[in-house]
């Protein structure tokens, strides 16, 4: 009977404290659904770093008014080859990302920009998900250390891109 009774005791504080991890591991990730721009203050700065033959920057703004905001150079042999803008706003609920290229003289690459919703958002990452045609399927932004920034990208087509970006 004492046996029985101390395995309920066991049994019950141990899943007392796996409720209040599972708790907090919920309050780290956060609900897409209750997502706010605040908790994308950590994309700010300024990032960059080699993508083939090329250099990609990164300058992000800290969250205000509802948005952050970025923008985007790639440049290739003294040439820049695009500069591309990205929103992030708060609609209904939930977060959703607009980014559009632009050639080297501003003329749009696409008549409208591509647009992701929110799929994921935690302590230190956040994942996009295309919902417009012509859209990358996923688009997702890490911190991975404080000098360590991961872009992963799966294009329209399925091609997956991996960058990594630091501070300069």
């Amino acid at each position: 009977m004492k046996f029985a009774l101390l395995t309920m005791v066991f049994l019950f504080v141990f899943n007392d404290g796996r409720a209040g991890e599972e708790k907090s591991d919920k309050k780290k990730r956060g609900s897409v659904e209750t997502a706010s721009i605040e908790q994308l203050h950590w994309l700010t700065g300024h990032w960059e770093g080699p993508i083939g033959e090329g250099v990609l920057e990164e300058s992000w703004l800290r969250p205000r008014a509802g948005t952050v905001a970025a923008v985007v150079r790639l440049t290739k042999g003294g040439v820049t080859e695009f500069v591309e803008l990205i929103k992030i706003e708060k609609t209904g609920k939930s977060l959703e990302l607009r980014l559009n290229l632009f050639d080297s003289s501003l003329r749009p690459l696409s008549e409208k920009p591509q647009v992701l919703k929110l799929s994921k958002i935690s302590e230190k990452s956040v994942t996009f998900l295309g919902s417009t045609e012509g859209s990358h399927r996923r688009l997702g932004y890490e911190l991975v250390s404080e000098d360590l920034f991961a872009i992963r990208i799966i294009t329209k087509d399925g091609e997956k891109i991996a960058i990594d970006l630091k501070r300069p």
